[in-house]
């Protein structure tokens, strides 16, 4: 996938990561995540330089992952702790499996996509403010197209009452779509405007995260995961304040019934729209309505049109 530098992504949620190894393919790569004995995340290649086995199906024990296929460790640096079939002859300097800087902010782990540096030196992964510490439902569904046609989807005010006709855009006008855009640190808030005054508000935040408030209900916000060129893993929440035994549950329930009926609308339009990368894109002919499909497109021009950054170096990076 195309590559630039410096930006956080977030690419899975903190609920995901637990005791065992975790496998995602995210840039069109196939990674593992797991955590330390002190819990932090680590990600790296999900492939043992050894023979090729996926690390992903090993255990984790001592703040190591164990290569199912000889028992071969790597610790959280990704560096070769024991080679048992091997016994006591040294370890080759270059048998090591590359790992990816991470970081655990807004429940979500995110990946730097710029070329190594000090990860002390890096700035915080942005942050939808308004949602620090609230209780949320979580669910995660499977787009067919690429992260920044699924992202300019949901920007769009517009499309409601034609794509989403008998759910969400049922009592939506299909004429004039008034929208303000403001622009904050890392990102831009769209306002529709009915009767002179915001109904809703979507907040961006680059490269990946998307809030919706609504005058009535609960706020969403959705994560738009990197699977590959074609497809996108999208991590959707809602946001409830008042909590009760079982709410949790409840509301997870809820927001994968809910994003179901409304996302598998959009799959058939956002899978068929050409080209698939929105930063290949030459000679649409955008409209005012567009304003927030604009401001996004004016953020990956600012970030150079890039997405997966320096993210993968060294040999074998053109594996699956």
């Amino acid at each position: 996938m195309e590559q630039s530098t410096g930006n956080w992504f977030p690419v899975i949620s903190t609920r995901e990561l637990r005791d065992k190894p975790l496998a995602k393919k995210r840039f069109g790569q196939a990674l593992v995540f797991w955590r330390d004995s002190k819990g932090r995340a680590v990600c790296m290649r999900d492939i043992c330089p050894h023979r090729g086995a996926k690390l992903s199906p090993g255990h984790i024990k001592d703040d190591v992952i164990t290569c199912p296929f000889h028992g071969i460790e790597f610790d959280s640096q990704g560096h070769c702790a024991r080679i048992p079939p091997e016994g006591e002859r040294p370890i080759p300097d270059d048998f090591c499996v590359q790992t990816l800087t991470c970081f655990e902010s807004g429940e979500y782990i995110w990946l730097w996509t710029g070329s190594d540096v000090d990860a002390l030196s890096l700035p915080e992964p942005p942050r939808h403010s308004d949602m620090d510490g609230l209780p949320y439902g979580e669910s995660t569904s499977i787009w067919p197209a690429h992260f920044t046609r699924c992202i300019e989807n949901v920007c769009d005010f517009s499309h409601l009452p034609f794509v989403h006709r008998t759910t969400i855009g049922m009592f939506r006008s299909e004429t004039q779509s008034n929208v303000e855009i403001e622009e904050i640190d890392q990102g831009f808030r769209a306002y529709l405007i009915e009767e002179n005054k915001p109904a809703q508000c979507l907040e961006f935040l680059y490269p990946n995260l998307w809030m919706l408030k609504i005058s009535s209900g609960f706020p969403m916000t959705a994560m738009f995961a990197p699977v590959d060129e074609h497809t996108t893993e999208v991590y959707g929440r809602t946001v409830y304040r008042s909590d009760f035994p079982g709410k949790r549950i409840l509301m997870d329930l809820y927001t994968r019934i809910s994003q179901f009926l409304v996302f598998r609308e959009d799959w058939p339009i956002v899978a068929g729209q050409w080209p698939i990368d929105v930063k290949d894109v030459a000679g649409e002919k955008l409209l005012p309505s567009d304003a927030p499909v604009i401001a996004y497109r004016k953020l990956l021009h600012a970030h150079g049109n890039g997405h997966a950054g320096s993210l993968f170096s060294g040999p074998g990076t053109d594996m699956p």
